[in-house]
């Protein structure tokens, strides 16, 4: 018997030390996790999420967040192949699931697949119940764009702004892409509907003044550096409107 004992001691410390993964974790755990692992994500530590992830995989199986939580880790790792398998994992298990559409559309785009990049897409946007439809709109437009395809991108742009008016990125997008085919005239536009939805958005304004600046247009740019500096005087945007205040002299 005393021969057996280290045997013993070894089978006993192989069960203390298996796998959380391969027991049952409880629904409350698995929530509580897969919060914890989307807390990670958001501070851009993805090893860390997938830590969590592993603990509850077992017990989480069918849950698509799981996965999705999965592709965005992947991605972060700049691992395409698996963040593609696991956002078509939530997708198979809720086909209704309009970020995991519209991030394997970006995961699709970053590897070349730009027909499957714009197909999600498309299923993201064909989705009544998305809660964030601009991200995909902006996303299928700079799609369009990578491909020369700036009237396709250009529609795009415009739908995002449809669909959410406060989403600075889209007026941006539809400025640079209007000053790319040369309609500066409506690039001014909508960066003046921009600044008029997100009168926060210092960018905007700074963007609406180089364009007037381009347009010969000096005078009004002045008033709107002057206005950037009286608003915001300790931000980066009041040092670059005051150098461009200086070289309008």
């Amino acid at each position: 018997m005393i021969r057996l004992l280290p045997l013993i001691l070894l089978l006993v410390m192989s069960c203390a030390h298996t796998s959380r993964q391969d027991q049952f974790i409880p629904p409350r755990e698995v929530q509580s996790r897969l919060e914890l692992a989307e807390k990670y994500l958001l501070e851009a530590e993805p090893r860390m999420a997938m830590e969590q992830l592993r603990i509850v995989r077992n017990s989480a199986k069918n849950n698509p967040t799981l996965y999705f939580f999965q592709g965005v880790a992947y991605e972060l790792l700049n691992d395409l192949e698996s963040s593609i398998m696991s956002y078509e994992r939530a997708v198979d298990l809720h086909p209704d699931y309009g970020e995991a559409w519209n991030n394997l559309g970006q995961v699709r785009q970053a590897a070349g697949e730009y027909e499957a990049a714009q197909a999600a897409y498309e299923r993201a946007l064909a989705l009544d119940d998305y809660m964030t439809p601009e991200f995909a709109a902006y996303n299928m437009a700079s799609l369009m764009a990578e491909q020369g395809k700036l009237d396709m991108a250009l529609a795009y742009s415009r739908l995002g702004l449809e669909k959410n008016r406060r989403y600075t990125p889209l007026y941006q997008q539809s400025a640079d892409l209007l000053r790319t085919t040369g309609r500066l005239e409506e690039a001014v536009e909508v960066l003046e509907m921009g600044v008029l939805a997100r009168p926060d958005s210092l960018r905007l304004r700074i963007m609406l003044a180089e364009e007037l600046i381009r347009l010969g247009r000096e005078n009004e740019a002045r008033k709107w550096f002057a206005g950037i500096i009286e608003n915001a005087p300790d931000s980066s945007e009041a040092e670059t409107a005051a150098h461009y205040l200086e070289v309008l002299k």
